[in-house]
């Protein structure tokens, strides 16, 4: 049940046991070489490397799977290195009369039992091991965790950028419904066209703006479609301007964005006995794009460009175009100017 319900896992595990399986072997196979040499191999000396390379076995693993866990991963540093002097102390009390009584002959340089030297090399050898199990075990966890917290960075981006846009669309829609309901109150012949109109604008943001990046042209023809729902109620002198300058074609944009400025410029705009209008740049090069709005802006409704409008946008901007990116906003004698610069490219200089 668990291999069908967890099938990557329990394939990684595999995998994990396989290659240790395979350097383990890898290693004895060089081990016996380098003892054998050019003499005929028995079944003493295969038993010598195999018994050898139990206790090494034994070493590593114990290290790898109770040590660390136990007392270096809790920071408990000198009862590590306590538990690993005790290790290699009994491996080496083990393994010293096995040596000397089962394969004496295969070392002749033994005078007793226990010497010094032979403790030493036990201790040297053993030491290795430990330090190369807990380099390994070590440079795991460490891998691992940077994985994983990359992983959870990338759903809290993910996460975030989702409330975020949950806010955007609400906020847009509940405005244009106001428009239409002004429109039909008045029973105005052009409610039909701004349903229409309307049916565009949702279409896009329910359809077509879900991806990270969207295209500029779109974004662009979708910004138009929005600015011709609102002269719908606007009277006829009013002046909305949407100047375009350099390529728009072929670029990419995360969607929304220039809008929220636009849906800005028109909720705070046009109030003004000696309104400017609404005047829209939007100047495209192949490294970056610098979009502004200009909008005179009433006494009662002076606030720092309201609620989730440039909090929201700051917020976007901020993860989607880290250190890619320029937003200001400034309000002076009854005007707000607002300017956003953004680089298309990670490699380009940064703002």
């Amino acid at each position: 049940m668990s291999v069908f319900l967890y099938p990557d896992t329990n394939l990684k595990k595999r995998y994990k046991i396989a290659i240790h399986a395979l350097v383990w072997v890898a290693f004895g196979v060089w081990v016996l070489y380098y003892i054998n040499g050019s003499q005929s191999l028995t079944t003493h000396r295969v038993l010598y490397v195999v018994m050898g390379l139990t206790f090494w076995l034994l070493i590593f693993y114990a290290n790898w799977y109770y040590l660390i866990p136990k007392y270096l991963a809790r920071n408990h540093i000198m009862l590590y290195i306590a538990n690993v002097l005790a290790l290699l102390m009994v491996y080496g009390l083990v393994k010293s009369p096995i040596d000397y009584y089962v394969f004496g002959d295969l070392n002749p340089t033994m005078k007793s039992v226990y010497t010094s030297d032979r403790l030493l090399e036990y201790g040297l050898g053993g030491l290795v091991l430990v330090f190369i199990s807990s380099g390994l075990k070590v440079t795991g966890n460490y891998i691992r965790n940077e994985r994983r917290n990359k992983e959870l960075e990338n759903q809290k981006l993910v996460a975030e950028l989702a409330f975020l846009k949950s806010q955007v669309n609400p906020h847009f829609l509940f405005n244009t419904l106001n428009n239409i309901y002004s429109l039909a109150y008045k029973q105005s012949p052009e409610t039909p066209d701004a349903i229409m109109k309307l049916s565009l604008l949702m279409r896009y943001m329910l359809y077509e703006s879900n991806d990270t990046l969207v295209s500029l042209q779109k974004e662009v023809e979708h910004i138009h479609n929005f600015i011709d729902l609102q002269r719908l109620r606007l009277r006829e002198h009013t002046s909305i301007q949407f100047n375009i300058e350099g390529d728009i074609e072929g670029k990419q944009i995360a969607p929304m964005l220039m809008m929220t400025l636009v849906e800005n410029a028109f909720k705070h705009g046009l109030v003004s006995k000696n309104e400017i209008g609404i005047l829209i740049n939007l100047i495209v090069s192949d490294k970056y794009l610098l979009f502004s709005t200009v909008n005179n802006i009433s006494n009662h409704k002076k606030r720092d460009f309201g609620g989730i409008g440039l909090q929201n946008l700051r917020q976007r901007l901020r993860l989607l175009y880290p250190n890619r990116h320029n937003l200001s906003s400034e309000e002076k004698d009854g005007v707000f100017y607002a300017t956003m610069k953004l680089y298309f490219h990670s490699n380009t200089p940064k703002l």
